[in-house]
């Protein structure tokens, strides 16, 4: 029986037992999908290293995408471009690093049908997360991008490793309709949320898209605010259904299709 893992801190809120125990019991695959969260860098280090041999393939989530990234033996061009890995496919005890987010998040904002030249462009969060969509909005748009984050020191250095004079930091001077895509953990504390919020101009907001793919305190509020907001359900999906195709090289390709997966996690 092959073994897979969700890896991530907090890691109880997610859907990616469900959905991938969902795939592999409708295509009669002998294989498990277990969660496991790491303390610390070092806990993922020890955890990759003693069970290579017991385990076929991973999804990495929050806060380890980028440590992921220096852990793996080679990686694809996506994951290599962006430094960023949340795909680990094992061949042969020799971990092999993956970037699903990027395709994930452009075929969310292509269902979104956004026309991302026509507006400002808000990322919240310097982290793995961040560092894809960003590399990904730069394929999109000739539009500047602003970053925010809580470290200024981290911002400063995420825009000079990405180092393209699209990317800017945060400030309130925009001239078009502001979207504004949250990279920031599921569990960023209350003080952090009303930080923020003091800082984006909510009138100018005229999409928010929480990449997280669970209703947050943070989206809550701005829906409160009368924002509209898209939640990050499309592009996780997209990105599982990825990492599936990567981990059973295409075998089973168009088997599962996205509104099927879709329907069973709205349950």
């Amino acid at each position: 029986m092959k073994t897979f893992y969700i890896i991530g801190n907090p890691i109880e809120h997610s859907l990616s037992p469900k959905l991938f125990l969902h795939i592999f019991n409708r295509l009669d695959i002998k294989a498990r999908y277990l969660p496991y969260m790491p303390l610390n860098d070092n806990t993922l280090i020890t955890f990759l290293k003693n069970n290579i041999d017991n385990f076929s393939g991973a999804n990495i989530t929050l806060p380890f995408k980028i440590n992921a990234f220096n852990l793996v033996h080679s990686n694809d061009m996506s994951s290599k471009n962006i430094k960023s890995v949340n795909c680990i496919k094992n061949v042969n005890n020799k971990l092999i690093g993956y970037n699903t987010d990027s395709y994930a998040f452009n075929k969310m904002i292509n269902n979104i049908d956004l026309n991302l030249d026509n507006h400002s462009i808000l990322v919240l969060g310097n982290g793995g997360t961040s560092r894809t969509v960003v590399h990904s909005l730069l394929n999109r748009t000739k539009n500047k991008i602003f970053i925010w984050g809580r470290n200024k020191k981290r911002v400063d250095s995420f825009i000079e490793e990405i180092n393209s004079n699209q990317i800017k930091y945060f400030n309130q001077n925009f001239n078009k309709p502001l979207v504004v895509i949250n990279c920031l953990s599921l569990n960023i504390d209350e003080n952090s949320i009303q930080t923020i919020l003091s800082y984006i101009p909510i009138n100018s907001v005229e999409l928010f898209i929480d990449l997280n793919y669970c209703e947050t305190q943070f989206s809550k509020k701005l829906i409160g605010k009368k924002c509209n907001v898209i939640l990050g359900l499309d592009m996780f999906i997209f990105q599982a259904l990825k990492s599936f195709d990567i981990w059973f090289d295409n075998q089973y390709h168009n088997k599962i299709s996205f509104q099927e997966v879709k329907a069973l996690l709205n349950k």
